[in-house]
């Protein structure tokens, strides 16, 4: 068995917890922590290190002693760089984050999307409808155009039906932006199933959306549409952002 230190440790993975919203939000709140909230957890923990006789009494049988505070040395901070959209630019806030701004603005270019395929299970027909209409009102603000896709409705949601419908559909029709799939729930053997088939077998961009995600208050699935949107221009070769260059 081996036992990490909670503060020395970093996850590099998310195991199946990742089905469990509430978990995920606590989760990334104790990763996505800033450079003074690290500094306190690791002087927490050598306090604690050296308030206990035990853990005391380790570090000397192995000849170890811990200074009650980290190495300190100077580094360089390096100025903010100038985030550039198709008509406007802005410095970025501390956090590095600028997806609000991105999702307002057109990107530096779009690709238009005039031929694409939607394919979803029967049993959530008014689910792919709303989609197509969430699609085509967000698109406007990031200077996309959007024109209405080619509907494949599937009898069940079944990994066979969904790849001889899309090989049936994709080998007929070569001029295919994008396909676009729904699918009921987390399930990687059919995500793996449909991202094989639109790689390797019959090479075409491809996003999968997981029905859960669209569910619920109408805004939920506007934030969505619009994060998905934003991946499928890049995925035909459009550009969200830039920076000056050289830096």
């Amino acid at each position: 068995m081996v036992l990490l230190v909670p503060e020395l440790a970093f996850m590099t993975g998310i195991p199946d917890m990742k089905k469990d919203s509430r978990m995920m939000k606590d989760m990334m709140r104790e990763m996505l922590q800033s450079p003074q909230q690290h500094y306190a957890r690791l002087t927490s923990l050598l306090h604690r290190i050296r308030d206990s006789p035990k853990a005391s009494q380790e570090l000397l049988s192995w000849g170890l002693r811990l200074d009650m505070d980290i190495h300190r040395t100077e580094g360089r901070v390096l100025p903010m760089e100038r985030i550039n959209l198709r008509h406007s630019s802005f410095l970025p806030t501390e956090d590095l984050i600028w997806s609000k701004e991105v999702m307002r603005e057109a990107s530096i270019s779009v690709i238009a999307l005039n031929y694409w395929l939607l394919v979803y299970p029967k049993r959530l027909q008014d689910l792919a409808r709303d989609l197509v209409v969430t699609m085509e009102s967000v698109s406007g603000p990031l200077g996309m155009w959007v024109s209405r896709p080619a509907l494949v409705e599937l009898k069940d949601d079944r990994i066979e039906t969904y790849s001889k419908t899309i090989r049936s559909m994709l080998g007929s029709q070569d001029k295919v932006q994008l396909l676009l799939c729904i699918i009921s729930g987390s399930r990687d053997d059919l995500y793996g199933a449909i991202k094989k088939l639109c790689c390797v077998q019959v090479p075409v961009p491809s996003q999968v959306i997981n029905a859960q995600t669209l569910t619920g208050h109408p805004s939920k699935m506007r934030s969505v549409v619009q994060k998905v949107l934003l991946q499928i221009n890049c995925k035909m070769g459009g550009e969200l952002w830039g920076v000056d260059i050289p830096l």
